[in-house]
């Protein structure tokens, strides 16, 4: 590494300092914690063996050394951009998967040029990590150019090369990307953080972000613009009213549940229509008693089901009627009540798990530090949370008390809670259910009386269903057990 010559050494801390730019960019905008990020240089001299084994190149050695890298846990989020995730190269497994980073399982044993060889060759590493599909950020260290590549789409998501053809293809290996656009290192890095800045891209949007960064249901672009982003920017009112808006967005989705329930219902309907129409094709075309009656059976079952699903359905539709009026579930002049409530309840939620994880901690400082550990680290998120949630709730409260006078959540909207269901009601379902799943095993068996001896599969797969339906009553009645030890032990509080 010491050998590098100096004008590489520059470029390679250019990439360094960039990302360190983009990640201090990411702790203003509160996306992850400040506590979680760890400067360069590091002592990797324990490491060196696991970096030679893979045949990194003293390049790619040297920029490990000198990134900046994040603690998830500490920073409290795992996503970064495009939906990628952190990396830490200075984890075995990231090194390890750094070396096939879209999970191509290349021939570990072939050439670069092989049509399944390897892909990433030594003097060039991913900066991110693939989350669920999406893109990875590659880094090319003897071109000191960077790549934004969607695994799926095999084609660069840099919003600078939107447009920009791929080249044509120069190797036989079907994972090269070389003729995927690029561009000099810097000048992507730089972006990013100033997409992040003017808010042309937005922290989160992986699957580890949680629904609070979520741009699908929150306005997050203009949240950061009304507290002062980028240069007036209010950070402690932003994850308020961040907390406000998730609220709010649980809220309305709670409200229109009984509008889902009736869709899923509808939709399961249409799902046994087929299955019926393909049940009574196969027992058309039985060539024998055997064949017959297992098409029988599977056609009774489908339109047994059918029956329930519509019985269900019009329940479903009763309750949208009357909980949504007109496909109406919230009137505007409630909304600042509902908001409250649900803030309430998630305020709540999150001081309770303060005290679990706080004892957690506590349990396990003399037996397992480094889990002891953990635990102290997702207190301080909690806490954290906590905080932010109270205020958050206090406003809203507020506001449906000036906006809403004279009124409850309830008394405006009929319904006691937008809180988990309590565990009375969860005692009641488990409870009714094992009565339907009786009610189910024994018309099977009346059913079933009609089989002839020569019947053989259907008596087999009437057995089967009968157990599969006693096992599920054991599980309801375990959890209805459960939930009246845990009623007994603690009261019905909730």
């Amino acid at each position: 590494m010491d050998q590098l010559p100096p004008d590489q050494k520059a470029q390679l801390h250019e990439v360094a300092d960039c990302l360190l730019e983009i990640y201090q960019t990411l702790a203003k905008m509160r996306f992850i914690d400040p506590e979680g990020i760890q400067k360069g240089p590091h002592d990797i001299k324990d490491l060196l063996p696991l970096y030679e084994q893979h045949g990194l190149d003293p390049s790619i050695i040297y920029l490990y050394s000198i990134l900046p890298y994040i603690d998830t846990a500490r920073a409290g989020n795992r996503d970064f951009f495009h939906g990628g995730e952190f990396a830490d190269f200075r984890d075995h497994y990231d090194v390890k998967r750094g070396r096939d980073p879209f999970y191509a399982s290349p021939r570990e044993d072939a050439d670069f040029e092989n049509e399944n060889g390897p892909y990433i060759r030594p003097w060039v590493t991913p900066l991110s990590k693939l989350g669920n599909h999406q893109s990875v950020i590659i880094y090319d260290a003897r071109e000191h150019r960077i790549w934004i590549i969607d695994q799926l789409g095999w084609s660069s998501t840099d919003r600078a090369l939107r447009g920009v053809p791929k080249g044509d293809e120069q190797s036989a290996n079907s994972n090269s990307f070389e003729h995927i656009p690029s561009r000099p290192a810097g000048d992507v890095l730089r972006d990013i953080n100033h997409w992040y800045l003017t808010l042309e891209e937005l922290p989160g949007g992986g699957e580890r972000s949680g629904l609070e960064w979520s741009t699908w249901d929150l306005d997050l672009k203009g949240l950061y613009r009304t507290h002062g982003w980028p240069d007036n920017f209010d950070g402690d009112a932003f994850q308020v009213a961040q907390a406000r808006a998730y609220g709010a967005s649980r809220a309305k989705y709670f409200a229109e549940d009984p509008l889902r329930e009736v869709d899923k219902y509808k939709g399961w309907t249409q799902s046994v229509d087929r299955q019926i129409g393909e049940h009574q094709e196969k027992v058309n075309k039985a060539k024998t008693v055997d064949e017959e009656w297992s098409a029988r059976f599977g056609l009774w079952k489908a339109e047994q089901l059918k029956k329930r699903n519509e019985d269900d359905l019009k329940k479903a539709e009763e309750a949208a009627d009357q909980r949504c009026p007109g496909g109406v579930c919230q009137r505007k002049e409630d909304l600042p009540l509902w908001e409250a409530e649900r803030l309430r309840h998630e305020s709540n939620w999150k001081q309770e798990s303060i005290g679990a994880y706080r004892n957690w901690a506590e349990e396990f400082k003399d037996s397992d530090p480094e889990r002891a550990r953990h635990f102290r680290i997702e207190l301080h998120h909690r806490e954290k949370k906590a905080r932010i949630y109270r205020t958050a709730y206090e406003e809203a409260r507020a506001d449906a008390e000036r906006l809403c006078p004279g009124k409850t959540f309830q008394s405006a909207t009929g319904i006691k809670s937008l809180g988990r269901q309590d565990t009375k009601t969860r005692i009641q379902f488990h409870k009714d259910l094992v009565i339907v799943l009786q009610r189910d095993i024994q018309e099977v068996r009346e059913w079933a009386a009609q089989l002839p001896e020569d019947a053989k599969t259907a008596r087999e797969m009437v057995e089967n269903d009968i157990q599969q339906q006693e096992r599920s009553i054991k599980n309801m009645r375990n959890m209805q057990k459960a939930a009246e030890d845990w009623l007994e032990k603690h009261g019905n509080s909730e």
